[in-house]
């Protein structure tokens, strides 16, 4: 398997989370780790509030400044200088889509990396003087910390590390995700006042673009019989009873029409712009509630509606006790705070959702494609050697 280290090495801009040892009650660190570094202007003698959890829900390939400029004062205050932050952005969520993630390159099989890790987790999340844990955290903004094994969260357990059960177990790397007031440079490390009301306000030096951006690529292409690719499986994707193969035959051409007629759309047999929108529309009916609807226990109405089909629950328009647990669970899968409501964040993990079930139906589509078509090699080799 490749380390994260070898995918980063050099790389300072490309990173992946990391896990924290329970630092609480821990032996000294190694005696040649520098002391920690220290802001550049007088902190107040109040904490910043502990930062919530501001999950991602657009894509923005530009590093905040925040992240960047810690990325720079610990990489060289501890002479480690390769760190990565951006990503790919893909269907899953992660800071690391929208610049709010710092992965620092450091080995907990080496004694002086180790040391350096454990000193500055420690450091970051340790109780001050008037008993807040997560002290230099909150000045910095950082809303969660992954370093060998064990995360600790601004939003949750606060007090301690807990064991961090993700696919990568950040033994290579320390993951650092910033909360929106910490990757915009509002928190006291840099001004020297105390934030004490969070906020979700962006800061960014390029475009943002939502996390649907399959169908907002997709919008000035054409598809017509013949077509091949991906633009052909994405459309196939979105059309009942079609095999997804990216070969757009009679079947996805009857099918074309069939939801162009459902639709009210005009009746070509093309895939083009308005089929698209309404494609999307169908797929992600939650893109227009995202920022501006939130919903709680009791509500009711077609924003209620599109929330339980994301949950596939019953689309009766009532949030009832069954939304209510059905949102609680999402809300605890993607570590949101468990409230049951939604709102910005809670609507983009109802977002990322249904993007995992349409990926789960192409796959499972194409494996029904692979055992049809290894079933008719097997049919026709018999045929032809007895």
């Amino acid at each position: 398997m490749i380390s994260i280290r070898s995918l980063v090495a050099g790389v300072a801009g490309v990173c992946v989370p990391v896990v924290g040892v329970p630092l609480l009650g821990m032996a000294p660190a190694h005696a040649a780790v520098p002391a920690p570094p220290k802001p550049a202007i007088t902190m107040p003698t109040a904490d910043d509030v502990a930062m919530p959890y501001e999950g991602q829900s657009f894509c923005s390939q530009t590093t905040k400044p925040g992240v960047a400029d810690f990325a720079k004062i610990v990489s060289a205050h501890y002479s480690r200088p390769t760190y990565g932050t951006l990503r790919p952005c893909l269907s899953d969520v992660s800071e690391h889509y929208d610049g709010r993630a710092l992965d620092w390159m450091l080995d907990v099989n080496n004694p002086a990396d180790k040391a350096i890790a454990d000193a500055v987790t420690q450091w970051l999340s340790a109780k001050d003087a008037v008993g807040n844990y997560g002290s230099w955290a909150r000045r910095l903004g950082i809303m969660y910390i992954i370093w060998n094994h064990k995360v600790w969260k601004s939003y949750r357990d606060i007090s301690t590390w807990t064991t961090y059960t993700g696919s990568v177990p950040h033994t290579d790397h320390i993951h650092f995700s910033f909360a929106w007031d910490g990757a915009c440079k509002r928190t006291s490390w840099w001004t020297g006042k105390a934030l004490t009301t969070p906020s979700l306000a962006t800061c960014s030096s390029g475009p943002l673009v939502t996390v649907d951006t399959e169908f907002t690529k997709l919008k000035d292409v054409v598809l017509a019989l013949g077509s091949t690719g991906d633009a052909v499986r994405v459309a196939q994707a979105n059309l009942p009873g079609v095999v997804i193969d990216g070969d757009f035959g009679p079947k996805t051409l009857a099918a074309v029409k069939a939801f162009q007629t459902a639709h009210g759309l005009k009746v070509t047999g093309l895939v083009t712009r308005p089929v698209w929108n309404t494609m999307e529309r169908l797929q992600y009916p939650l893109i227009k509630y995202r920022k501006t609807v939130i919903l709680k226990k009791g509500a009711t109405g077609d924003p209620v509606k599109a929330a339980q089909w994301a949950l596939q629950l019953p689309q009766d328009g009532l949030f009832g006790d069954a939304t209510f647990r059905a949102v609680k669970k999402v809300q605890a899968k993607y570590q949101i705070t468990i409230n049951g409501a939604i709102g910005s964040t809670t609507w983009a993990a109802l977002d990322a959702e249904l993007r995992s079930r349409m990926r789960q139906r192409e796959l499972s589509a194409e494996l029904e494609r692979v055992i049809d078509k290894t079933l008719a090699d097997r049919a026709q080799f018999v045929k032809l050697n007895g």
